[in-house]
């Protein structure tokens, strides 16, 4: 257990080496410089507001282009700042109609956009036009990612509390009080991701993307001499998801088959005898998600039905939902930003009679501050319910544990 603690904190150290130890002493004296990086990260961070003009003038901050119906919101939380007197406003330009933008020909040298191009539905972000994208985003406070094949970022994001949610990585769990197979220092991996293929704007701020996800599961008893591998799952499939705002929805259609590790199999005959089952279905879910408090609380539903199920007694109807916290950055440096983050995620499957299984995590994340970041995380995790491994899925268990995981 030393060693994976070690390992979690040289893992933190390298990634964020270039960070370097907050200067206190600014903070304490609250100079200009200071409170307008910290504003910035702020109106980032909490507000998902970019490159916002911030100016500071012995603690009076005055801001440009930020939208009417957050500025309440936004003075508020720049008056907390230590050394902030007052907040003040530069008023946006109003957008203009779509027939008065379509009028107004763009600069050939800047631009090369003509009103026929902006007139065109197939422009970047179909109502606005293209030399509008992030001027007209910023005053509407739409949450938009970038178009087009292989785009960064997902419009779904990832359930952080869902243990076979697809992502890369690895944790330290101790099963206790007890495992139907005498486990107790368990390392499970996953190597997968959500890979998006496309992705495109449709009117009224809508954006859609389609991809696959794909991954596999295993676990690890560290009590035995080799670390014996006890199951992997596989999991593979299509996605379509939609995003309007805060709401996002993930519709998806994947394979799992569950397999026994070679040393378990040896290390317990009797599955030769028939205590081994297949197990393996398809299984088609839908997800919804709505983020609050300028998403920094995010809620979600769905339910799945499982087919082509074997063995063929298995449980068709399955229930998910949940809460994640998102809280705003207390640290950055650079492209460096360190939030905490928590999430507790509910399952109810027909097979174990709708008995509920219950994921919490909480820790830290690094990323760099915008929508499409890359995510690292370093969680605490617990777990209570069924066996979330297919083989062992009738099995009830409870682990506490420290997990790494990672986010394309």
């Amino acid at each position: 257990m030393r060693t994976i603690y070690t390992i979690a904190t040289v893992a933190l150290m390298t990634v964020c080496s270039h960070v370097g130890a907050a200067d206190l002493t600014h903070h304490a004296s609250g100079n200009d410089a200071y409170i307008s990086g910290y504003i910035s990260a702020v109106l980032e961070m909490k507000f998902h507001l970019q490159h916002v003009p911030v100016r500071v003038r012995d603690g009076d901050v005055n801001l440009g282009d930020v939208p009417m119906a957050e500025q309440n919101a936004v003075s508020k939380a720049l008056r907390e700042i230590q050394g902030v007197k007052s907040v003040q406003f530069t008023q946006p330009k109003p957008l203009l109609p779509q027939s008065d933008l379509s009028q107004q020909a763009m600069p050939q040298a800047n631009t090369g956009i003509t009103p026929e191009t902006q007139r065109s539905p197939n422009n970047s972000i179909g109502k606005f036009p293209i030399a509008m994208d992030t001027k007209a985003m910023e005053q509407a406070g739409v949450y938009h990612l970038p178009t087009g094949f292989l785009p960064p970022g997902r419009l779904f994001q990832p359930l952080i509390a869902d243990p076979k949610w697809p992502t890369f990585s690895v944790a330290y769990t101790y099963y206790s009080p007890y495992h139907p197979n005498s486990l107790k220092d368990v390392i499970p991996v996953s190597i997968g991701d959500t890979i998006p293929f496309e992705r495109g704007n449709w009117p009224d701020h809508w954006q859609w993307e389609t991809g696959m996800q794909a991954d596999a599961f295993a676990y690890f008893n560290m009590d035995t001499v080799h670390s014996d591998l006890q199951n992997t799952d596989f999991q593979v499939g299509g996605y379509f998801a939609v995003r309007h705002r805060n709401f996002s929805l993930l519709v998806r259609y994947y394979h799992q088959s569950s397999h026994l590790g070679d040393e378990f199999l040896i290390a317990n005959p009797a599955y030769y005898n028939g205590l081994r089952q297949k197990i393996s279905y398809e299984e088609l879910n839908a997800i919804a998600s709505i983020d609050l408090l300028h998403r920094m609380i995010r809620l979600y539903a769905g339910a799945g039905y499982l087919g082509d199920v074997a063995p063929a007694n298995l449980g068709h109807w399955r229930f998910h939902y949940g809460a994640e916290y998102h809280g705003t950055a207390f640290y950055h440096k650079g492209t460096c930003y360190i939030s905490p983050v928590a999430g507790i995620d509910f399952k109810n499957w027909s097979e174990n009679n709708y008995a509920t299984d219950i994921s919490a995590v909480g820790g830290i994340q690094l990323s760099n501050g915008k929508p499409d970041s890359s995510k690292l995380q370093f969680l605490l995790e617990f777990y209570r319910g069924h066996s979330p491994y297919g083989q062992f899925f009738v099995n009830k268990i409870q682990y506490f544990g420290l997990g790494i995981h990672f986010y394309f």
